[in-house]
């Protein structure tokens, strides 16, 4: 992935470089202090390849989410654009109380070409607030968590990765559910209807959404990516902050074992959906490895599979 051109078109979601005032970066995300906010284009940022979602903070201030070991690069690539060195203290971070954030799947052509045309049709727009889904879900900060830790934690030792004996950490507050979708999910509605179904990505989203708030929960995250890398980044990131994982591989079901290996480090809940039947279909994909870190697993009923699923959870958490 090329960090000049993600930087590039981050820079061009908020107006320019001639709009960015300050940078900085914490934790996952690249902090942006714009001149002028209405220049944003919070559509375009959300298309941005690698930004797994952002929040606002204060009048002026952006904050892009990446995933672990990405935000330096962007950030070294946005100084070399924009000539603007970091600056921590451009950022006060009790001046305001961040917005909820926005998260939303990785950039796919394909995915943009098919959501101008469905804009083109009328379709309607996502929804923001709590309406909101993946593509732009509202959601909370996701790394709302990493926020409340103390500074001087920041030289401790680095946090163990729990055993898989181990229990999982508990989020405090209200529970959160983190929907994973593998390859090719993006492309509901144009992939292969006669498998997979009419319903298009966005649709699936909607009914994530809409079944999380009747299932009691504060928020639903979804996340999409055609990269191995990048859905056990989005496991491993899981841990502290979401109450359980509704995952739906991909054609990785069939073949990750580092996937399984990082559902087993975490120890969250964890239910397993498949839109098509896989009971019906080829011989290599009745393996799932997946299957071995889930309670359950949901097959062969379309996009409603994660209706279930979801108050499935609800249910399993006590909710």
């Amino acid at each position: 992935m090329d960090r000049d051109q993600i930087a590039q078109e981050v820079l061009a979601a908020v107006g320019g470089k001639g709009n960015v005032t300050a940078n900085d970066i914490c934790m996952t995300r690249l902090r942006i202090l714009t001149e002028d906010p209405s220049l944003v284009d919070t559509d375009q940022l959300s298309a941005a390849r690698g930004v797994l979602g952002f929040v606002k903070r204060g009048a002026n201030g952006i904050e892009v989410v990446f995933g672990p070991g990405k935000v330096e690069a962007v950030h070294e690539a946005l100084v070399r654009l924009t000539g603007i060195e970091g600056n921590e203290g451009a950022f006060d971070e009790t001046s305001s109380m961040p917005s909820p954030i926005h998260v939303h799947i990785s950039h796919n052509p394909l995915r943009s070409a098919a959501l101008a045309q469905s804009e083109e049709d009328g379709e309607d727009e996502p929804v923001e607030g709590a309406s909101d889904t993946d593509d732009t879900a509202t959601v909370e900060d996701l790394v709302s968590l990493l926020d409340d830790l103390d500074p001087a934690a920041d030289a401790a030792e680095p946090l163990e990765v729990p055993a898989e004996e181990d229990e999982a950490e508990t989020p405090e507050g209200p529970l959160r559910v983190l929907v994973i979708n593998g390859p090719n999910i993006n492309m509901l509605g144009i992939r292969e209807p006669d498998i997979y179904g009419h319903d298009s990505y966005r649709a699936m989203l909607r009914v994530c959404h809409d079944a999380a708030l009747e299932a009691g929960f504060a928020d639903c995250t979804c996340f999409q990516s055609n990269h191995e890398g990048d859905l056990i980044d989005a496991i491993q990131d899981a841990y502290g902050t979401y109450a359980g994982i509704i995952i739906n591989p991909g054609a990785y079901t069939h073949t990750s074992i580092a996937i399984l290996d990082a559902a087993k480090a975490v120890g969250l809940p964890m239910i397993e959906v498949h839109i098509s039947k896989l009971e019906d279909r080829e011989d290599f994909r009745q393996v799932s490895y997946i299957r071995a870190a889930c309670f359950e697993t949901i097959t062969g009923l379309g996009v409603e599979g994660y209706r279930k699923a979801m108050l499935d959870m609800a249910a399993h958490l006590g909710l």
